[in-house]
C-alpha cells in the first residue's frame, strides 16, 4: 500500500501512470472520548480501516487529517476544533489541489461524527466545480449490518460516542490504549422526541447541542459491553467493504490523468 508522503514526486507520477490509483483521505479528530479512550480514537480507527483496504487495492493513502469540526466538545480538555466554514474550505482545498496536480478520484474515509455533514457538502462542491470525482463515507456505516447483529447496547441511543462500537475496535486494534478500569456507561435520552444520538440509528430531528449537556463523562453509550472479538468482526467488515468500493470506484471512473492546471 503506497503512502503518498513516503514517495518521491517521480514515484507518484509513475504509480499513477501504471496503476491509476485513487487518492484516499482519512478525516478524524483530536477529541475527548471519555476517560477510557485516547484523543486520537477517531483518526486512528479510520486510518486503520483505510490502511487495511488500500493494502489490498493498491490505492494511495494521503496523510490523515487529525483535526475536525468539534465545536460542541470544547468543554472537555484536549479537544481541538476547526470551525465549520474553515473545515469545509480545507477539505475542498485539498481536493482541488489533488485535481490540479493530476488526480482523478478522491475517496474520503471519515472517522468523526461531527464531520459528516460538512464532508458531504465538500464532496458535492468538488464534484460540481473541481473536475474531480469524489466520494465520502464514515467507516462505521460500512459495517452497519454486522454491528446490528452483534450490538448489545440499547437501540437507539446506546451507541454514539466512546461506546460499545469504538471501544470494541480499540480493544481489537490497540488494547493497551483502553483504560478498562475507567470505563463508564452513560446514555443520553433527551426529553424532546426523535432527537436521540446513535451512530447507526440517526434521529429524525437534528438538534445539535453542547456535548456537556448530553454527557457528564464524555461517553454516550455502553462501552462496558465492548469486546475485542466484536471489534475484529466489525473492523474486518468495514475494511473489506471499503476495499470493494475502491475497486468498483476505479472501474466506474477510469481514465488517464486530468490535464494539470496551475
Amino acid at each position: 500500500m503506497p503512502l503518498i508522503d513516503e514517495l518521491s514526486t517521480t514515484e507518484v507520477t509513475d504509480l499513477r501512470a501504471r496503476r491509476d490509483p485513487t487518492a484516499v483521505l482519512v478525516t478524524g479528530s483530536c477529541e475527548q472520548h471519555g476517560a477510557h479512550l485516547p484523543l486520537d480514537t477517531d483518526t486512528y480507527l479510520a486510518t486503520q480501516v483505510a490502511t487495511a483496504a488500500c493494502t489490498v487495492t493498491g490505492d494511495v493513502l494521503l496523510p490523515s487529517l487529525p483535526f475536525g469540526y468539534n465545536e460542541k466538545e470544547l468543554g472537555f480538555a484536549g479537544t481541538v476544533s476547526v470551525p465549520a466554514r474553515q473545515y469545509l474550505d480545507l477539505v475542498v482545498g485539498i481536493g482541488e489541489s489533488l485535481r490540479r496536480s493530476g488526480w482523478r478520484r478522491l475517496v474520503i474515509v471519515n472517522g468523526h461524527g461531527w464531520n459528516n455533514d460538512l464532508l458531504r457538502v465538500a464532496t458535492h462542491v468538488l464534484n460540481e466545480t473541481a473536475g474531480l470525482t469524489a466520494a465520502c463515507c464514515s467507516y462505521w456505516s460500512l459495517c452497519a449490518d454486522e454491528v446490528a447483529e452483534l450490538r448489545e447496547s440499547p437501540v437507539p441511543g446506546g451507541m454514539a460516542h466512546a461506546c460499545e462500537f469504538e471501544t470494541s475496535l480499540m480493544l481489537h486494534l490497540r488494547p493497551d490504549s483502553v483504560r478498562t478500569d475507567l470505563v463508564v456507561d452513560e446514555i443520553s435520552y433527551r426529553r424532546l422526541p426523535s432527537t436521540h444520538h446513535d451512530l447507526l440509528r440517526k434521529s429524525a430531528v437534528c438538534l445539535p447541542e453542547d456535548f456537556a449537556v448530553l454527557s457528564t463523562s464524555g461517553v454516550i453509550g455502553s462501552p462496558s459491553l465492548a469486546t475485542a472479538d466484536k471489534g475484529k468482526l466489525w473492523f474486518d467488515a468495514a475494511s473489506r467493504r471499503l476495499g470493494e468500493f475502491l475497486v468498483a470506484f476505479r472501474e466506474e471512473f477510469p481514465g488517464s490523468e486530468l490535464e494539470r492546471t496551475p
